[in-house]
C-alpha cells in the first residue's frame, strides 16, 4: 500500500517562483521602460548642465527599488536623486524644493509646468506615456567621488548624510553573492509587508529595513534558493531577536564608529552612515506588532508544510501573501 509523505509541502518552490513572476515582480519590459525614461531625463539634464553650469545642479542618479532590482509590480513611482551644489542651493527644505522645481521646469521646458510639482520631500515629474511619476529627491552634494551628500529622510524629515552609489554597491554585493534569490526574497517580503499594510491597522515598515535584515542574514551564511525556507529564516530572526539586537554593517565604516549607547527602540544602521539609525522612527508598539506578525507568518508557513491538501496550503499562503496567491 502506497504511503503519503505529509512532510512534502503542497506548495513547491516552482509554485512560489510562478507566483512571484506572475504577481510580485515588476515585469522586465516595464522595468526597462522606466529606466529608459529616467535615462532620457538624465541625458537631457547632463546636456543642460554642460550648457548652463550656473544652474546649480550636478547630476541625476537612479535610486530606490528600481535601481536595486527589488521593485514590485505595484510600483507607482521611480526614485531618483539629483545632486545639487551645496553653495548654490537653499538649505531650508521647503525653499530647496521650490528652487529645484523651478530649475527642473526650465530644464524640461517641453513638459507642461504642472507636470513638475513639489510632492512631500521630493519634486515629482509626471509622464503620460508611462503613467509613472519620477520622484526627485534633492541631495546637497559634498563633492566627493563616492557621491556623499545630505538628503531629507522621507519618514522622519531629518537631514542625513548618504551616498546613493555606496547604497547600490552594498545591495549589489549581496546580489552577486546570491544571484537571483537575494532580490527575489526581498521582493517576496516586501509583498508580504504590502499585504500587512492593507489588513493590519497601524502597520508601517520601510522596505529598506527588510533589505537590511535579509542582507544581515546573507552575511551570516543564510541560503535563499529555497524561498519557503528563506522566508522562514527571516521571520525566525525577527521573532527570536525581537528586533532588540543592534544590526549594522562594516562595508563602509568600522563598528567602532557606531554610537556607544542605544539610540532608539530598534537599531538598524545605514550601511553608509554610522550615525543614521534608519529604524529610529519605529516605536515600541510597532516593534511588538512586527514581532507578533512574524510569529503569525511562521505559524502559516509551518502549517502550509503539513497541509494534506493543496487547497489548505493555498489558504495558508493567502494569509501571508494576499488573496491573489494561487498555485
Amino acid at each position: 500500500m502506497e504511503t503519503m509523505d505529509f512532510l512534502v509541502p503542497e506548495i513547491s518552490q516552482s509554485d512560489l517562483v510562478a507566483f512571484a513572476d506572475e504577481r510580485v515582480n515588476l515585469k522586465r519590459d516595464d522595468a526597462q521602460r522606466y529606466r529608459d525614461q529616467v535615462n532620457k531625463l538624465r541625458e537631457h539634464l547632463d546636456r543642460y548642465i554642460a550648457e548652463h553650469p550656473e544652474v546649480g545642479l550636478e547630476k541625476m542618479q537612479l535610486s530606490g527599488s528600481l535601481a536595486k532590482g527589488t521593485a514590485l509590480s505595484t510600483i507607482t513611482d521611480v526614485d531618483v536623486a539629483i545632486y545639487v551644489k551645496g553653495d548654490a542651493a537653499p538649505k531650508d527644505l521647503a525653499k530647496l524644493l521650490e528652487w529645484l522645481a523651478e530649475r527642473l521646469r526650465t530644464t524640461y521646458y517641453q513638459l507642461p509646468a504642472d507636470a513638475i510639482r513639489v510632492d512631500g520631500p521630493c519634486v515629482a515629474i509626471s509622464f503620460e506615456g508611462t503613467g509613472i511619476d519620477v520622484e526627485v529627491a534633492p541631495i546637497l552634494s559634498l563633492g566627493d567621488s563616492a557621491g556623499h551628500g545630505h538628503l531629507w529622510d522621507r519618514m522622519t524629515g531629518q537631514k542625513v548624510m548618504t551616498s546613493i552609489p555606496l547604497h547600490l554597491e552594498f545591495i549589489r554585493k549581496r546580489k552577486e553573492a546570491h544571484p537571483v534569490h537575494f532580490a527575489q526574497v526581498v521582493r517576496l517580503l516586501k509583498w508580504w509587508a504590502q499585504q500587512r499594510e492593507r489588513d493590519t491597522p497601524g502597520f508601517v515598515l520601510r522596505s529598506f529595513l527588510l533589505e537590511l535584515i535579509v542582507a544581515k542574514l546573507a552575511d551570516k551564511g543564510q541560503e535563499f534558493s529555497d524561498y519557503h525556507a528563506a522566508l522562514d529564516a527571516v521571520f525566525v530572526y525577527i521573532q527570536n531577536s525581537g528586533l532588540k539586537e543592534r544590526l549594522a554593517f562594516t562595508d563602509n565604516y568600522p563598528a567602532g564608529k557606531l554610537p556607544k549607547t542605544r539610540t532608539a527602540v530598534v537599531e538598524i544602521f545605514d550601511p553608509v552612515n554610522a550615525e543614521n539609525n534608519v529604524a529610529s522612527d519605529v516605536t515600541e508598539t510597532q516593534r511588538q506588532q512586527l514581532v507578533e506578525l512574524a510569529g503569525k507568518a511562521l505559524d502559516a508557513l509551518g502549517y502550509a508544510r503539513t497541509c494534506q491538501t493543496k487547497g489548505e496550503a493555498i489558504e495558508c499562503w493567502q494569509d501571508l501573501m494576499g488573496s491573489t496567491f494561487n498555485a
